[in-house]
């Protein structure tokens, strides 16, 4: 059962159902929420300002309390025909998608199908053995692998390329130079991740979709959370829009339809969709007892070094800037044209809250930084 959608005021006074999908998760419902109605609304009031502010088309929200998740959902999916958005919108999810990679492969290794430290050519033969050094999966997970990330390719026929294998999207980057020797710098990429998804395919023998669906989606119940193809129809799509030019990124003076962009070349880091209220129980299961091993939920909070021993601000798709704060928290995030994402998840309060919109107002991307700071504020989510 989904969680119920109410405005604003209505969750000061009423709990909203509970949106779980194992045993281990249903004791939660015995705990007392970790934030009051108020503070669920504050965060809430967050996202509707910047919804107004920047003009957005279509936006959804999900607060998970400790015990309840609280949903919001504003504006249109697809605003010539009217379709508001629901809490059944599908949005695409951008680089959240490498939190999910990260976790495949964190699943992989501990059944002993992947070792992390082997190098990636043990399983890609079609990778090449790169002069700058030998890089392993465990240093793409750290963002230390040193795969560059995008230049100058994305245009008109890079959107519409279509790749119907992680192996063949490879090409994209594989016979490039190294930004630097794996292992010693810190180094973003989407390519990376991508490079992880060839890895993952090959060490399951099974297509990286399918490692995903049935290690992940399946058992999580994510029911709403899938790999884009945009070639097929799909039910409950939004749209997308934007304030910004896709190619030269000026600031538009009125709303723009984006045409239909094929990400199938980051299928490892940005081609998912989802909803706010399945990347909350994503984040929920991530941290529940008894849904993942102690060790595997340690890795993904663990920091990776370089090798002159510079800690990472990335590990298995998650931004770890956060586990200096108080509270702390892991963060993944996306945005790309038309498509902004941001998952939080609080470890110690039990605290899980998601955001997704199908617009790039006249701030674009920057103003993610703002609800980041917001939702993080140790005032708002100080426990009752």
């Amino acid at each position: 059962m989904k969680p119920s959608c109410l405005s604003l005021p209505a969750l000061l006074a009423i709990h909203l159902s509970l949106c779980l999908s194992s045993g281990a998760l249903a004791q939660t419902s015995q705990r007392q929420p970790a934030l009051s109605g108020q503070q669920v609304t504050q965060m809430l009031s967050q996202v509707e300002a910047i919804f107004t502010e920047q003009k957005l088309v279509g936006l959804q929200a999900a607060v998970y309390d400790g015990q309840q998740v609280h949903e919001l959902n504003l504006g249109f999916a697809d605003v010539e025909h009217a379709v508001p958005v629901s809490s059944d919108t599908r949005f695409e999810i951008a680089s959240i998608t490498k939190a999910f990679t990260g976790l495949a492969q964190l699943l992989l290794a501990e059944s002993g199908e992947l070792e992390l430290d082997r190098p990636v050519q043990y399983y890609v033969p079609e990778f090449p053995v790169s002069p700058e050094g030998v890089l392993t999966t465990r240093q793409l997970a750290g963002a230390t692998g040193g795969i560059r990330h995008y230049q100058s390719e994305r245009d008109v026929s890079f959107y519409a390329t279509h790749y119907d294998s992680v192996i063949d999207a490879l090409e994209l980057f594989r016979d490039d130079a190294l930004v630097a020797a794996p292992g010693s710098r810190v180094h973003y990429s989407s390519y990376g991740f991508n490079l992880m998804a060839a890895v993952i395919e090959r060490a399951s023998g099974t297509p990286f979709t399918d490692v995903v669906q049935t290690s992940i989606l399946t058992p999580m119940g994510l029911l709403d959370t899938g790999f884009t193809d945009v070639r097929i129809p799909m039910p409950n799509r939004s749209r997308h829009y934007t304030f910004i030019d896709l190619y030269s990124r000026d600031v538009l003076p009125a709303l723009q339809v984006l045409p239909t962009l094929d990400h199938s070349y980051n299928m490892g880091g940005g081609n998912m969709y989802s909803t706010a209220s399945d990347l909350v129980k994503f984040g929920q299961q991530l941290i529940a007892p008894g849904v993942l091993s102690d060790e595997l939920r340690g890795e993904l909070a663990a920091t990776h070094f370089t090798s002159g021993g510079q800690p990472s601000m990335f590990s298995d798709g998650w931004v770890m800037i956060g586990l200096q704060s108080q509270p702390r928290f892991l963060m993944a995030g996306g945005s790309y044209p038309g498509t902004m994402s941001l998952l939080l998840v609080f470890p110690e309060l039990q605290v899980v809250a998601a955001m997704l919109t199908n617009t790039w107002g006249k701030d674009g991307p920057d103003v993610m930084d703002r609800l980041i700071m917001g939702w993080t504020e140790p005032e708002l989510l100080g426990t009752r």
